[in-house]
């Protein structure tokens, strides 16, 4: 794993770069799935806070958990930001231990990758453990390629322990957890298909929930209206046909 002592020293970059696009779409991202002002957050990996600055904005009657194995970038962002439903704390994500029982989200922003691929089977146990059937694992990771890249042709760009990560091996990790895999993006932020984006939550059986019967009158009509439209725009089988 990469060291703490490293990250301490790693403040500056971050600050520089602040809030930038990948942290503001993987944000995005997170209204998309529903974040609100009261829901709960484990943000793993949080470093001086610019991804919990965007959460605290958002969540005010939640509650916000930040860990970062990094004193000195806690230490930060406890300094910058301060709301009485966030709890900052440092130390290895294989050893603290959240407060809350259970989360909404729990988020493995662009720390996967640091974290030794012989811990990754722990770690998704322990993550098991702080959730409910409700609960979702959103995870970000550079395209494993893109490391392979920077390793053959700019490897000052990588940190102390960045390592390729792939679906493949990732998955059964998944399965022994008792999570599953909701979806899977690879897509680009700097580059062409640079980082990789993966949701997970609890395995559960499936039940068969039709759309129809959670529809608002409303969207009933506009459904309605598409499927005309669509009638009418494609014609086929050409009537009496049959």
């Amino acid at each position: 794993m990469s060291s703490a002592a490293y990250y301490d020293n790693y403040i500056k970059e971050q600050a520089l770069s602040g809030i930038n696009d990948r942290i503001h779409g993987l944000f995005k991202r997170l209204l998309n799935r529903g974040l609100h002002p009261g829901s709960s957050v484990l943000e793993i990996g949080c470093g001086i806070g610019t991804l919990t600055y965007l959460l605290a904005g958002k969540i005010k009657r939640g509650v916000i958990e930040a860990t970062d194995l990094s004193p000195a970038s806690v230490a930060f962002a406890q300094k910058h930001i301060a709301q009485s439903n966030l709890v900052f704390y440092h130390g290895s994500i294989l050893e603290v231990n959240p407060r809350a029982v259970a989360f909404d989200y729990i988020l493995l922003f662009d720390v996967l990758e640091h974290i030794p691929a012989d811990s990754h089977g722990i770690l998704f146990k322990r993550i098991a453990g702080w959730m409910d059937a409700g609960s979702e694992i959103l995870i970000n990771i550079p395209n494993p390629g893109y490391i392979l890249y920077d390793q053959a042709h700019q490897p000052d760009q990588l940190q102390e322990l960045d390592q390729p990560l792939y679906l493949e091996t990732l998955l059964p990790l998944f399965s022994e957890a008792g999570l599953e895999l909701l979806q899977f993006e690879t897509y680009s932020v700097w580059a062409k298909e640079d980082y990789q984006f993966i949701l997970l939550r609890k395995k559960k059986e499936f039940k068969e929930e039709l759309l129809a019967e959670k529809r608002t009158l409303p969207e009933k009509i506009i459904t309605r209206l598409k499927r005309e439209w669509r009638k009418l725009r494609f014609p086929y089988p050409p009537k009496g046909s049959c």
